[in-house]
C-alpha cells in the first residue's frame, strides 16, 4: 500500500521510533539482552605512562623503558569518564557505528559526535590499528609498533586517516580501534602519546554499533568488542600502558561482547576492569554471538548515574543526529542483569583466552 504524501512524515517518525526500540523479549539472565554496571566510579590511583624510552636496535637496552607515575582519580564513572577508544577483533562484519555525547546542563540532548557506514567515508571517526612503522606511526625496539592509520581492508597500515574506504569486513587475524579525528598534535592528549595518536571520547558517551560475527575458521581466533582508556593505545596496547587489574594500574577497560578461547564460541561475555579490580557477567550469563545476522547494541557510559549499560536494540536510525535524555534513560533503566562494581570486586574470568590472553597483558 502506498501512503499519501500527508502521512509520509508521520510514517517516517514511527519507523524512526521503532528503530530505537529495545530487543524483545528482554532477558536478564542466561542469554542476555541487557547488562548494567552500577557503582562504577573509583577513588584511587593508576600508573599513567609518562614516557617510553625507545632503546637502540636490535635489542631493548634500556631498563626500565616504560616510565610511569601514579595518577589520582575519583568521582562518578572514574576512570571511564576519561577518553575511551572502542576496539574490534574479527571475524566480524561492521555495518554501522555512531557515538553520541551530551551537551552541558541537566537533561541535555546527546548529539551525534561521530558516525560511519560500511562503504562510506566516516565523520569524526578514524580507523586505527597497531601496525605503526613504515606507512604511519612509529616502531621502537622497546615499545614495538605504535598506533597507525588502518587501510581499507583493515589488514595493514596506510599513510593517512581514512585514506581508503572500508567495506566493513574484519578478518580473524586482525584488530582495529576507532578514535576521533582530533590528533594529539591538534590538542595535547592526557598521558604519553607517540607516533600516530588521536583523541578518544571523554565524559559521558554512547556507542551504537551494528555488526555480526561469522564463524571462525580457527577456534583460537575469536571475535570481540571492547573499550579501552585511550591512553592504552596511544602508548602501546600490548606493551607499556596503564591497563591493569587492580591498583596500581587499571586505567579502565570494558569487555562489551567477547568470545573466549576454550569457551562456547556462540557466547560473548562482558567484564569490567579498573583500579577497583574486576567483575562481569559471570560464567552463566552472556550475550549470544550474532553469527547468523547483524545485531545492534547500545553501550552507554553515563557520568550522571555512575553506570554503564549494554543493551541489545531492535535497530537504529543512524541518520539520527541527536538523542534526548529520556532515550538514554530508557536504555539505562531497561531490563538488564545488574552488576555492582563496588569496591573490593575481584577478577572473575575463569576461562583462558580473549584478546589480552592471546596477545599478552
Amino acid at each position: 500500500m502506498r501512503l499519501s504524501p500527508a502521512f509520509a512524515p508521520l510514517a517516517s517518525l514511527i519507523l524512526a521510533a521503532r528503530a530505537q526500540d529495545l530487543a524483545s523479549p528482554a532477558s536478564t539472565s542466561g542469554t542476555l539482552t541487557g547488562l548494567k554496571y552500577t557503582n562504577v566510579g573509583a577513588t584511587g590511583t593508576y600508573n599513567q605512562v609518562t614516557n617510553i624510552v625507545p632503546g637502540t636496535f636490535p635489542s631493548c637496552d634500556v631498563n626500565p623503558s616504560c616510565i610511569t607515575a601514579p595518577k589520582q582519580i575519583s568521582g562518578k564513572l572514574a576512570p571511564f569518564d576519561e577518553e575511551m577508544t572502542f576496539n574490534f577483533r574479527g571475524p566480524m562484519n561492521l555495518h554501522n557505528l555512531a557515538v553520541y555525547q551530551p551537551g552541558s546542563g541537566a537533561n541535555a540532548t546527546w548529539t551525534q559526535a561521530s558516525v560511519w557506514a560500511a562503504g562510506q567515508a566516516p565523520t569524526n571517526l578514524v580507523f586505527m590499528n597497531n601496525k605503526g612503522g613504515d606507512k604511519s606511526g612509529e616502531f621502537s625496539i622497546c615499545a614495538g609498533s605504535s598506533q597507525s592509520f588502518a587501510n581499507g581492508a583493515w589488514t595493514d597500515a596506510t599513510t593517512a586517516a581514512n585514506a581508503e574506504i572500508a567495506n566493513g569486513f574484519l578478518d580473524e587475524n586482525n584488530e582495529i580501534n576507532i578514535m576521533t579525528a582530533q590528533t594529539c598534535k591538534d590538542s595535547p592528549c592526557d598521558g604519553f602519546a607517540r607516533g600516530t595518536a588521536n583523541h578518544g571520547w571523554g565524559g559521558s558517551k554512547m556507542l551504537i554499533a551494528t555488526l555480526d560475527m561469522p564463524a571462525s575458521s580457527d577456534a583460537s581466533k575469536v571475535p570481540a568488542v571492547w573499550a579501552l582508556n585511550a591512553q592504552v593505545v596511544r602508548s602501546a596496547e600490548y606493551g607499556c600502558n596503564c591497563r591493569g587489574v587492580g591498583s596500581p594500574g587499571g586505567c579502565g577497560e570494558l569487555d562489551i561482547l567477547e568470545t573466549l578461547v576454550g569457551a562456547d564460541p556462540n557466547q560473548g561475555v562482558s567484564e569490567i576492569y579498573s583500579v577497583k579490580g574486576a567483575t562481569g557477567s559471570g560464567s552463566n550469563n552472556f550475550f549470544a554471538r550474532p553469527a547468523a545476522g547483524a545485531a545492534t547494541y547500545a553501550v552507554v557510559f553515563d557520568v550522571d548515574t555512575d553506570s554503564i549499560a549494554i543493551q541489545k536494540l531492535a535497530g537504529w536510525d543512524y541518520a539520527r543526529t541527536s538523542v534526548t535524555r529520556d532515550i538514554v534513560d530508557k536504555y539505562l533503566d531497561a531490563p538488564a542483569l545488574q552488576v555492582s562494581f563496588a569496591t573490593g570486586a575481584t577478577k572473575r574470568r575463569g576461562v583462558a583466552g580473549g584478546h589480552r590472553r592471546r596477545h599478552g597483558f
